[in-house]
């Protein structure tokens, strides 16, 4: 039978002090991934009210600002959120909690909010739209067949980036035991075959934009080593329009506006926007150079931080920052022979989960 979302589930409005706000459950529009891609608390700031709204275990918290981004969580602990973090809860012992979390990040709701979602530069969902949001509600055992393969899949994903998470860990502090012993240090306009900063093609030609190149903005950075695709693509007419921006496969992509100090690698030939300069380097320095500016994430933060509205590190300022790298072949390669097998498994399971999401995203169509 068909149901409205507003008579089986609550849209929660709880308060609590902010002593209850920790860098570990606070979730603000900022740190949650998209293409439901979670949470990444890391990115966290706390604010600075006297309260704050709070979720608890089980609840859905979906961003309300920019909804196209499909930004969705289902909570795994209880916590805190921005007032831009909507936090829905069942309240009908009918529907169970897994099965309105993926009615809540099926396309066919998120494309329901975009269509009803008020303003343009910052569009956001109308929260009274949203609870006449309608959609099916079958029998208990029927909704577990539906979610549970999904549910299924996630887990693997997240076991998948676990995994990542632990060997860039590794990979991080075999890097520091090296580079605390080297001296030598070098410009990345020095070490770099070349630096080049992004552009976007003029978005009044539709045809500039389709499937063929992907179009890395700095949302689709967060929590990615390799970035094999992007919720943006160009077409061959866009991307050519400005050739001497592809990037080849390992190149290392540094976001210096707005969010700077994101490090990712290219997994494919890809172009990015103007918020983002990367580096094309001999294929030897590529590990060392991407920890270090890893490392480097709160020095480019603090260099772009110029204005007051957003972060801006130029490209000159950029290309001026100096690394640590092995001046002696002997120690890049003994390094590189660790290094590779790591990065190579990331970028595996990186594959890996890509598919997964492809699949996932299969199913919510279909059950959704």
């Amino acid at each position: 039978m068909k149901v409205k979302l507003r008579d089986c589930a609550q849209l929660i409005k709880t308060r609590v002090g902010m002593e209850k706000a920790t860098y570990n459950n606070y979730v603000s529009t900022n740190n949650m991934l998209p293409n439901r891609g979670g949470i990444k608390f890391e990115d966290s700031n706390l604010p600075k009210s006297k309260t704050v709204n709070y979720y608890q275990k089980g609840d859905i918290l979906i961003s309300n600002i920019r909804p196209y981004f499909k930004k969705i969580w289902l909570a795994d602990r209880d916590g805190t959120r921005s007032g831009d973090v909507l936090c829905f809860r069942s309240d009908d012992p009918k529907l169970l909690g897994k099965y309105l979390y993926c009615t809540l990040q099926s396309d066919h709701f998120f494309n329901y909010v975009v269509s009803t979602s008020k303003g343009t530069k910052m569009p956001r969902g109308d929260k009274e739209a949203i609870l006449d949001y309608e959609f099916d509600l079958p029998t208990e055992k029927e909704q577990y067949k539906k979610y549970n393969p999904i549910i299924r899949i996630e887990e693997k994903i997240e076991l998948n980036n676990q995994i990542n998470d632990n060997l860039l860990e590794l990979i991080s502090l075999i890097w520091n035991k090296y580079s605390k012993d080297i001296k030598f240090k070098i410009t990345l306009q020095q070490l770099a075959q070349n630096i080049i900063t992004g552009k976007t093609p003029n978005t009044k030609i539709k045809e500039n934009y389709g499937t063929d190149i992907p179009f890395v903005k700095i949302p689709d950075m967060h929590n990615k080593v390799f970035i094999d695709e992007t919720m943006q693509s160009l077409s061959l007419l866009g991307a050519n329009s400005q050739k001497s921006k592809y990037l080849p496969p390992n190149s290392i992509m540094v976001s210096c506006i707005g969010t700077p100090g994101l490090v990712s690698l290219t997994g494919t030939t890809v172009q990015t926007n103007q918020q983002i300069n990367s580096l094309i380097l001999k294929p030897k320095y590529l590990y060392c150079t991407f920890l270090e500016l890893k490392s480097l994430k709160d020095k480019i933060g603090n260099l772009g931080s110029g204005g007051t509205t957003i972060k801006n590190l130029n490209k000159s300022d950029f290309s001026n920052l100096e690394i640590t790298v092995p001046d002696r072949e002997s120690i890049l390669d003994k390094f590189n022979n660790i290094a590779r097998p790591i990065f190579d498994q990331i970028h595996t399971n990186n594959i890996e989960t890509k598919k997964l999401m492809q699949l996932k995203a299969s199913l919510l169509n279909k059950y959704f």
